[in-house]
């Protein structure tokens, strides 16, 4: 390599990344999202409120449903004081559906702070957001995927008053759950079991 083509490249301005917001979604009837685009990333500026609903003309990200609220939700970046990092916050803007992010539940006008990782839940949507961080200041990102599997399997398990014995049935109860658990393993010595 010349050394005119090493200065031309240290000389060049170091490309800047971006926040991207990874949505990827789930319904049953996978056509309420025949309307968004999943080729590629779509970019946003920081100040900019992305909306998800049924209103086509003000929704960033219509669904095809007559269930869905016109407006459903909205998605904003913010910044916490002295913090360059882009965060995001979500508000549920539907009057007659509540929302779920992870185990916390928005009603109408509430607002929350995602994590990095999340589920979000209203009906039979199931949205799992994931955000990656990035250096821009000015705008963000979000890249739109299809899951043909849920997020959330939903199943209670019939509580029993004493443990079960290794060899058996446990009894799966058909009923729908109100909400998804996230809850880690405990390891428990078997000595404690009695």
């Amino acid at each position: 390599m010349s050394l005119c083509s090493t200065m031309s490249f240290e000389n060049d301005d170091t490309e800047e990344t971006v926040t991207c917001l990874n949505i990827n979604v789930y319904h049953p009837q996978a056509k309420v999202f025949k309307s968004l685009d999943y080729a590629e990333k779509q970019k946003y500026r920081a100040e900019e409120m992305i909306k998800f609903g049924r209103d086509s003309k003000i929704c960033n990200f219509p669904l095809i449903d007559k269930r869905a609220s016109r407006l459903q939700f909205a998605i904003q970046a913010f910044r916490h004081s002295e913090s360059s990092e882009l965060c995001f916050e979500i508000k549920n803007t539907s009057l007659k559906t509540k929302l779920y992010v992870n185990n916390e539940i928005l009603d109408h006008l509430n607002k929350i702070e995602l994590p990095k990782k999340c589920i979000l839940r209203f009906g039979e949507y199931q949205f799992c957001l994931e955000k990656y961080d990035g250096e821009a200041r000015e705008y963000f990102e979000t890249f739109i995927k299809l899951s043909l599997v849920p997020f959330c399997q939903e199943a209670n398990v019939e509580t029993l008053p004493n443990p079960g014995p290794e060899i058996g049935i446990w009894k799966i109860v058909n009923a729908p759950a109100p909400q998804c658990q996230f809850q880690t393993a405990v390891e428990t010595d078997e000595n404690e079991i009695k």
